[in-house]
């Protein structure tokens, strides 16, 4: 039996909300601005066509999985490549999941600084949700998934802040759609994949998910387009109570939408939908934790499952340390980290299907 392996699969429910957590993290606050950026009104069409397009790498993600049922991502490549190219594949991952996590957690700590704590030092924000974090992977696979799904009602209070705000909507601000033609749509779509690179969570613990291929590919695309509607709800609202002009120098405008509101109970709105999510922010980043964690486990046949975690969260916490609040240092390794996305997230990943495809025939051509 694999050292990975866990004794209970999860539930399709589980794997369902894994997913989301994992995709739904610290870039919905700043997906609206990104969008109108690139394609000013006309940036929920974006968001559309990289939800459709994305469907082709899930699916070959479940075709990959498919041919490997028993194995999770680490254990695959090692099957593709053979034992020390597929280890040296693994050790990529590793690093790109690890550089993944320091971008969330650079621009959670960030965030929290500009709204909530300008005057705390990084270190201490940046310590104290790794530690949630570790505190969360420690408990395995299975305990993460629960967690996941419970919190995962705190999406429907979010949902609700949003749609208080529809009160003051205009759809007016939506058009003329396609103003500028087709051009910026599509440059757009960038922008919109970008926020959905954490599908890969989906291929990670497919081998741990219980049910039949075809159940758990309904339930990949079930999770995908949940996020897609919620990210297109959320685009909706922003530019909508929004206008273009307002919309090119908000960052952040869900955030500065829900700071004009004031409840009767609640006197800031923000710092409430600030405080839900920080959790989102929490379990994406609990996710590569355990998936840096996972392929160290994996590449380095351990049984110290727990020492791997914390090894995976020390390397994910230092480099941030010496960045800390520089934002130009940011935005750059942000960016780099971006383009490491279409590499370990879309096209590796083509790669090492077709890959398996070809071993796969020449292994039969062999055997007859």
């Amino acid at each position: 039996m694999s050292k990975t392996t866990i004794k209970t699969k999860l539930s399709r429910r589980q794997y369902f909300f894994m997913i989301v957590q994992t995709e739904i993290g610290v870039g919905i606050l700043s997906l609206p601005y990104d969008l109108h950026s690139a394609a000013k009104q006309d940036g929920w069409i974006s968001l559309l066509i990289g939800g459709v397009l994305l469907q082709i790498v899930l699916l070959v993600i479940w075709l990959l999985a498919k041919r490997f049922p028993d194995k999770d991502f680490f254990q695959i490549n090692e099957a593709v490549y053979s034992k020390w190219i597929g280890k040296g594949v693994s050790l990529l991952y590793v690093a790109y999941f690890s550089m993944v996590a320091m971008v969330i957690l650079l621009l959670f700590v960030r965030l929290i600084s500009l709204w909530v704590l300008p005057q705390t030092p990084f270190w201490i924000l940046a310590l104290l949700m790794i530690l949630v974090c570790l505190y969360l992977t420690s408990g395995g696979l299975n305990a993460m998934a629960r967690f996941y799904t419970f919190v995962s009602i705190f999406l429907l209070i979010l949902i609700a802040f949003v749609l208080y705000a529809l009160n003051e909507s205009q759809l007016v601000f939506l058009f003329p759609i396609l103003n500028s033609g087709w051009m910026p749509v599509i440059k757009g779509a960038n922008e919109a994949v970008l926020s959905f690179f954490g599908f890969i969570i989906s291929l990670v613990i497919y081998s741990k998910v219980e049910g039949s291929p075809a159940q758990r590919l309904r339930t990949i695309f079930y999770a995908h387009w949940f996020v897609v509607l919620f990210y297109l709800f959320t685009v909706f609202v922003s530019f909508t109570f929004f206008s273009t002009a307002e919309m090119g120098f908000i960052q952040e405008p869900l955030l500065y939408m829900l700071k004009s509101f004031d409840l009767v109970i609640v006197a800031r709105l923000d710092l409430f939908f600030l405080s839900i999510w920080v959790v989102n922010v929490a379990t994406t980043l609990t996710t590569y934790i355990y998936m840096t964690g996972l392929g160290l486990i994996d590449v380095f046949e351990t049984k110290k499952t727990t020492l791997s975690y914390i090894i995976a969260a020390f390397i994910i916490l230092i480099p941030p340390m010496f960045i800390g609040y520089n934002m130009e240092t940011v935005d750059q390794f942000n960016n780099f980290v971006v383009w490491l996305g279409y590499i370990f997230s879309v096209g590796l990943l083509f790669i090492i299907y077709f890959t398996s495809l070809i071993r796969g025939s020449l292994q039969k051509g062999e055997s007859s």
